[in-house]
């Protein structure tokens, strides 16, 4: 895990990531959109224990998701939710090499700031209205979180085990395949502006939020027709946009200008001190022993293979 991002108590993330050359891997066929769907719910349910799931959204050749990290465990979530899906749509589609063009972006959300929230949860739920792909964000037919957060938000995918089955088959015996078969469900989080209400405010909330956002990104367009999704249909995981949308990658998010910059103060203090620990920490379990220095109370260890020691704990033990 790179020592360069934020691991803060309760974080608010904003998490996005694009395809190798902006190329279109994330096509949203059925079988595409299955290998997402059920690698980000087997995901959560090993790796993502504490994560809080607010909204996500999947394009042709990008993905964002907005969570809340309650006890450390993005980064190894998105180690494993990442590495799946790569290989699984690398062999869908008979091709090989590096899927994903760099690694993730992490932004930190302002955590006192209820419109910033809002900002990038709208932004997440109509991101297909805002690249021009379609006019309402139901219209999508990829993976978002818009119809579950219009309902219960809760979701439920079978998934094959092929790893148990290769085993019970290597010897060339005949077994019943529905025995190998995995349920994986979640929840959307509520998000935390609206614990209380009752889900028909909660809905009626969203959905006005939803159109406004909605109604701004085709005003930005001036209304342009979108490209729709039956001329999407006909593009190959092999094509790329025209205008590739790359830009230079941001820490933290605030509107205001003044609480963006006290934010990045702070990000590069934490990210400073959390180097010098985390190489501490690195030389011990190098060395079988317990480092010499405490992890901060603020963050959390890294994601990694190497022995850490929690302030509480009487042994070395692994992270996740």
């Amino acid at each position: 895990m790179a020592a360069n991002r934020m691991h803060v108590k309760n974080g608010i993330h904003f998490i996005t990531n694009r395809c190798e050359h902006e190329m279109f891997l994330l096509l949203p066929t059925d079988v595409i959109t299955s290998i997402i769907q059920c690698w980000f719910a087997k995901a959560l349910a090993l790796y993502g224990q504490g994560l809080e799931i607010y909204a996500f959204v999947f394009l042709s050749n990008h993905w964002h998701l907005l969570c809340r990290d309650t006890k450390g465990t993005l980064a190894a979530f998105m180690w494993y939710f990442q590495g799946n899906v790569a290989r699984a749509i690398n062999k869908e589609l008979g091709r090989r090499g590096r899927f994903w063009a760099r690694a993730y972006d992490d932004v930190i959300v302002d955590p006192e700031s209820e419109d910033d929230f809002w900002d990038r949860y709208a932004y997440t739920l109509c991101n297909s209205v805002k690249a021009g792909l379609v006019d309402k964000s139901e219209q999508w037919d990829g993976w978002s979180s818009v119809n579950g957060a219009l309902s219960d938000g809760k979701y439920r995918f079978e998934m094959l085990n092929k790893t148990k089955l290769h085993n019970a088959t290597r010897r060339g015996q005949k077994v019943d395949e529905s025995k190998f078969m995995e349920t994986f469900e979640f929840e959307l989080t509520v998000p935390p502006m609206l614990e209380g209400k009752g889900e028909e405010e909660r809905t009626a909330f969203i959905q006005e939020l939803k159109n406004n956002a909605e109604t701004e990104y085709r005003k930005k367009r001036e209304n342009k027709k979108p490209l729709g999704m039956e001329k999407i249909r006909t593009q190959k995981p092999t094509d790329r946009p025209l205008n590739p949308s790359f830009g230079p990658r941001i820490k933290v998010f605030s509107k205001d200008k003044a609480r963006r910059a006290e934010l990045l103060d702070g990000y590069r203090t934490f990210v400073g001190g959390y180097k010098e620990i985390f190489g501490v920490y690195k030389n011990a379990s190098n060395k079988k022993k317990r480092p010499a220095v405490e992890w901060p109370g603020e963050g959390y260890p890294p994601s990694c293979l190497h022995p850490v020691w929690h302030e509480d704990d009487e042994q070395v033990e692994e992270a996740a």
